[in-house]
């Protein structure tokens, strides 16, 4: 009789124990900044998650350092705010091994100014202000040379850019190093700002009132970031399969949805 007990009793913690383990397992949480990418999470991913019993909850940050972070240390599961550059160089830099599961489809950095109407009316000596953290920064000054209103130095590498490595400047821009997240709100005493697509759209810009929009490269479309062990992992792969699914497309392609002007990576219909 207590053999049979014991064994009941031990049936019933395994039991227990197995609910638990499948229950942590389908608590996601994921991180964002605020903008676009929070919300194409929310309408386009979660739906098809929680169909599949998983439960998800949005944790946001208000800057590009925090999500990283809390990634690596195992506070959230999932991030979304940041292109595949920009996660490469972080984990790089602070020894973090996190990777992305695919590209998604993405807002691009524009050129504001309240001021100007185009990039040929930018007046000399005009203050413009671009992004102070290093992948940013480059990237700004890439977007701002694809105007060719200035050059960047082509003995360095772009990607690496800073202000002193421009080489063509004939209008004497100067350049104030703003935190990203900021720009939008010091676009009226500038005589331009060169600003990331979610915080433009955050503060109420439109990506069709910029002077100027990012031609996009490979490697600047944002990305659905994890801890590099779970990259096999059940959720890693049910999200992979809902980017790339028609419910997604649907969403992002809604005529009267914030996301059709964004650009769209090469994988994207697969």
């Amino acid at each position: 009789m207590k053999k049979s007990i014991t064994k009941i009793f031990g049936l019933l913690l395994l039991s227990l124990g197995l609910f638990f383990s499948c229950t942590e397992e389908s608590a996601l949480k994921v991180g964002v900044c605020a903008g676009p990418y929070g919300d194409m999470f929310v309408e386009a991913i979660k739906p098809e998650l929680e169909k599949k019993s998983y439960k998800v909850q949005i944790v946001e940050f208000s800057d590009y350092v925090q999500p990283n972070n809390a990634l690596a240390e195992k506070e959230i599961d999932v991030n979304v705010f940041q292109h595949s550059t920009y996660l490469k160089k972080f984990s790089s830099d602070h020894s973090l091994a996190l990777s992305y599961l695919t590209e998604i489809p993405t807002a691009a950095m524009g050129i504001f100014s309240d001021s100007s109407d185009s990039i040929g009316n930018l007046p000399e000596g005009a203050v413009i202000a671009i992004p102070n953290d290093d992948t940013n920064l480059s990237r700004a000054l890439r977007v701002l040379a694809q105007t060719g209103i200035v050059e960047i130095n082509p003995a360095i590498d772009a990607s690496k850019a800073k202000v002193s490595d421009i080489s063509f400047n004939p209008k004497k821009f100067t350049f104030k190093e703003v935190n990203a997240e900021i720009l939008p709100s010091v676009l009226d005493s500038l005589g331009a700002a060169i600003i990331n697509g979610n915080y433009a759209l955050s503060a109420g810009l439109k990506l069709s009132d910029a002077i100027y929009n990012e031609k996009l490269a490979p490697g600047y479309y944002n990305v659905i970031a994890v801890r590099t062990e779970d990259l096999e992992k059940d959720f890693a792969k049910e999200i992979y399969s809902i980017v790339h699914s028609d419910f997604f497309r649907e969403v992002i392609e809604n005529p009267h949805g914030q996301y059709i002007a964004f650009a769209r990576p090469e994988d994207y219909s697969k």
